[in-house]
């Protein structure tokens, strides 16, 4: 199995069940969102609405050049596999509604170590010195497959169109741009992996109504679920399936990472693992995407995130009001 790293592809298009050919599955590790309707790249950059609303977005913030999602008054998670970004993490005020707040995050936790890693799993865990103002709920139910999810990532927008037979099969991911942006799925089940159970969504014809997938950049971003009315995080971006090429020359430079809603026709694999052809039948073979699940993993995240109980809650809501004042007295201009 080969690993790249993956972000999100947006496209308008319905949700067939995970295919139960997973032997074919050559993950690639996120980072852009694309979308079947339209190129144009500020589209789903803003919260979003309808029946989207309050879906995790105002809990997204930026960790260098990916996302984490806030969980705890001082604690955010986020994928390991790009490593360290740097001492800060950014609440943007395209996901808060106002203006940027920078926390400073707390390198001396853990023995030094900077951060936690849920053990068997590509989730990693940051502690900041101030308060946020909010927190996302975790999902910690086991039934998240066929639930409708809501992922968002940072990437740019579609690439070129991918043929087989002269026919449309997808997007080649295109050049990431940064810009955050958020999409749709639906959960199709459970893949257990080396890294843990992940959560897996098809990127298929005929979806949800913003349906997504990843591309490169979008690591780290959240998944969330509705849970009866409260969206919930239920996993962290983490691979997407990749990658393809149009023949099974090694070394030619022809392969690419693609969000596709048919495979079929295609090439899947690798010049250093080989290449497995993927017939083009009558029904659709789309490409997947895959988030580290969070539910098997709560107990030990909960553990390190510690959210305060009910009577200290209100002293932790006033230091977080006297950090953000206190913030808004060093920036303000004079």
């Amino acid at each position: 199995m080969s690993t790249r790293t993956a972000s999100i592809a947006i496209v308008r298009r319905g949700l067939l069940p995970v295919s139960a050919a997973l032997w074919l599955l050559c993950v690639t590790n996120c980072g852009a969102v694309l979308f079947h309707g339209t190129d144009d790249p500020s589209h789903n950059t803003s919260a979003p609405g309808g029946i989207f609303a309050d879906s995790g977005w105002q809990h997204q913030g930026m960790y260098g050049a990916f996302l984490g999602t806030i969980i705890a008054p001082q604690y955010f998670i986020t994928a390991q596999h790009f490593g360290t970004q740097g001492g800060t993490f950014t609440h943007s005020g395209i996901f808060n509604g106002g203006s940027d707040v920078t926390y400073n995050i707390d390198s001396a936790v853990n023995g030094g170590a900077g951060y936690w890693d849920i053990s068997g799993t590509d989730l990693r865990i940051f502690k900041v010195q101030e308060y946020f103002p909010a927190y996302a709920p975790l999902y910690t139910g086991s039934l998240e497959t066929s639930m409708t999810m809501v992922t968002m990532g940072r990437g740019g927008p579609r690439g070129a169109e991918v043929l087989a037979g002269g026919n449309l099969h997808g997007w080649k991911h295109g050049t990431p741009d940064g810009s955050a942006r958020w999409g749709s799925n639906t959960v199709g089940g459970i893949y257990s992996s080396a890294l843990g159970d992940l959560l897996a969504a098809s990127f298929s014809a005929g979806g949800t109504t913003e349906e997504a997938t990843l591309s490169v950049g979008d690591s780290g971003g959240g998944v969330f679920v509705n849970d009866g009315g409260v969206w919930k995080l239920a996993g962290v971006n983490y691979s997407i399936d990749g990658r393809f090429d149009t023949n099974n020359i090694t070394g030619d430079g022809s392969d690419f990472d693609a969000a596709l809603f048919d495979r079929g026709g295609l090439y899947q694999g690798s010049d250093a693992f080989g290449w497995t052809f993927i017939p083009d039948l009558p029904l659709d073979n789309p490409s997947g995407m895959y988030a580290s699940r969070i539910s098997t993993n709560a107990a030990e995240i909960m553990s390190i995130a510690v959210v305060p109980e009910p009577r200290s809650a209100m002293l932790v809501a006033l230091a977080g009001l006297w950090s953000a004042a206190r913030r808004r007295r060093i920036m303000r201009p004079l």
